[in-house]
Parts: structure tokens; C-alpha cells; sequence
């Protein structure tokens, strides 16, 4: 989860978990220095972690993702673990893995054993709008998310075949770069520092649980003829481990129940329950699969309990 996301301060936050019969909580972060689209970022300061940890330390398991730009990566580190630092996360950077900056990232938090949680989606063109004007938002709407990108794509359709709104559209579609999209470079990672305890989630990870993909959905629906790559990543290397939060991570479980089953029983060691200040009923959802209660308690809170020292 974060604190000051979608509203939800420290004491909002521990009201939620009272009312989700949730006791701990990991509470994360987002920096990056170097944002190429403004809108599509909310700086979540490591400040406002330990703050909330200094006064729910029973309920809160404090992380902190340093940018890996910065020139202080250690320093920060070290500073948090006299906070409390239990994890590095959530690491959300418009950044491949093969980076360089990456290798010397990953260095240091397996030096100071610190597992990392991390965000996986892909590029896209993004509207950016000019205006706070009715044209503006309702374009934000479309072009952005509406119908989980069915509209965008007939709406460029339309708009090329009649050049209604064509060059405005076009002058303002930017160039969103993706977060740590790139599976194959992650996959070196795993083999690189074995001893790393990584965690993924995000919609390109979790788009990634069926074999066939869509060039227009955001999030993947329908049914999973055959498991995509995260299948192969997680029964193949010890150290990746992955969480079921956001709507994406809900969406892969619900699209089809009977494979989400079968996911979960095959990987139930590798899996963390989460729900990212979402409101999907991601609880209610994965009882609904009806797995072994054992399995279940591995889901929703051995897993995430064997990860953290102490």
C-alpha cells in the first residue's frame, strides 16, 4: 500500500486494514527524479513512511525505492534501515533493466539484503492535455484509459481516416517510455543475483500470465488458453516472487477463474496478497477460487513474512 494515495493518509490507512481484518501492511514509495510525463507521477516520499511507522509500528513494514539516478543510493539506504528500512520499494522508473544504473542499484540493496518490489508496464503514446476545458478532459478520458483502451483506439481511428481532430490529437499524443518493461533484461537480473529476492507486479507483468497478447487493451481480458512468461519466470528462478495488487493483478485473477486456480495452486510459495489503495475486492476474490486453506495462508501472509528479516 502507500500512504497519501488516493486520499488515504496514515489514520485512513490503518482504518482500511481494521475494516479489511488486515494487521500489516507493507507501506511503500515512489521517487523519480526524471519524469516524462508530469501528470502520470505523485512523488510518495520516504518521509511520510517512517512517519506513519513511528506511529504505527505494529502495523506498518516500512520500504523506500531510491531513484536509481541518484548519486546517494547507500546513503539512503542507510538512512532508512536507522528508520526501520525493511524493503526497497515500490522501484516504478522509466528505466530498461539492462540499464547500468540498474546493475550498480541491484549491487547495493543485495549488499544490505533488502528484497525489492517493482512495477512492470509497458511504452505507449499518452495524451497530454493542454487545458483544464471540457474538449481537453473529455479527450484525457478517451484517449487515456476509457474502456480499457478500446476507445483510444477507435477514437485515433477515426480521427485518421477522417481528420477530424487528426493533428490535434497527434500534437499532443507524448511518448510515455515504460517502467522496467523488459523481460528479458529482468531475466538476466534473476540469473545475476540469485541471492536478490525480487517482486513484481504492474500490468505488463501481470498482461503476461496468457501467451497471447492484445495491441490495444491495457489490461488483458478473456480466457488463458496457455500461461504466458510470468509462468515460466516463476517456476524457473527461486528469487522471483510476485504481487497480486491494482486492478492489474486483479484482472489477471478474474479473467479467468479457473486458470487463476491453476496458477495459484502451482505457484501459491511465490505469491503476495496485495490491493495497492485499490477498492477491488481482492480478498473476496481469491477465496472465491476456492483454494486449500494452506495455500491460501501462503497467499495472503506466510510469503510476504518469510521475505522480511525480523
Amino acid at each position: 500500500m502507500h500512504v497519501d494515495l488516493e486520499g488515504m493518509d496514515a489514520d485512513r490507512l490503518i482504518t482500511y486494514m481494521d475494516n479489511h481484518r488486515i494487521e500489516r501492511c507493507w507501506l511503500l514509495t515512489w521517487e523519480e527524479e526524471e519524469v516524462p510525463i508530469d501528470r502520470l507521477y505523485q512523488h510518495l516520499p520516504p518521509e511520510e513512511v517512517f512517519a506513519a511507522y513511528e506511529k504505527h509500528p505494529d502495523r506498518v513494514v516500512p520500504f523506500y525505492a531510491p531513484d536509481p539516478k541518484t548519486d546517494r543510493l547507500e546513503q539512503k539506504i542507510i538512512r532508512g534501515k536507522e528508520h526501520g528500512l525493511k524493503g526497497c520499494g515500490e522501484l516504478k522508473v522509466t528505466q530498461l533493466w539492462e540499464d547500468q544504473r540498474l546493475e550498480s542499484y541491484l549491487k547495493v540493496i543485495n549488499r544490505h539484503q533488502l528484497p525489492l518490489l517493482f512495477h512492470m508496464e509497458e511504452p505507449r503514446m499518452h495524451y497530454v492535455p493542454e487545458n483544464s476545458g471540457l474538449t481537453e478532459k473529455t479527450l484525457n478520458v478517451l484517449l487515456n484509459g476509457a474502456l480499457n483502451g478500446v476507445v483510444k483506439n477507435l477514437l485515433l481511428r477515426f480521427s485518421k481516416n477522417t481528420s477530424i481532430l487528426k493533428d490535434h490529437i497527434e500534437d499532443h499524443l507524448t511518448y510515455f517510455p515504460g517502467y522496467l518493461y523488459d523481460f528479458a533484461g529482468l531475466e538476466k537480473r534473476l540469473k545475476q543475483f540469485p541471492g536478490q529476492v525480487f517482486i513484481a507486479h504492474g500490468p505488463h507483468f501481470w498482461n503476461n500470465i496468457a501467451s497471447d497478447r492484445s495491441e490495444i487493451l491495457f489490461h488483458e481480458k478473456g480466457r488463458i488458453d496457455q500461461f504466458g512468461i510470468i509462468d515460466r519466470l516463476l517456476s524457473r528462478y527461486d528469487n522471483l516472487y510476485c504481487d497480486i495488487s491494482g486492478k492489474s493483478g486483479y484482472n489477471a485473477m478474474r479473467r479467468d477463474p479457473r486458470k487463476a486456480r491453476m496458477f495459484l495452486e502451482k505457484h501459491h510459495r511465490k505469491i503476495l496478497f496485495g490491493t495497492d489503495n485499490t477498492s477491488f475486492d481482492h480478498e473476496g476474490l481469491i477465496r472465491s477460487l476456492q483454494l486449500p486453506a494452506k495455500k491460501l495462508e501462503n497467499i495472503f501472509y506466510r510469503n510476504a513474512d518469510g521475505l522480511i528479516p525480523g
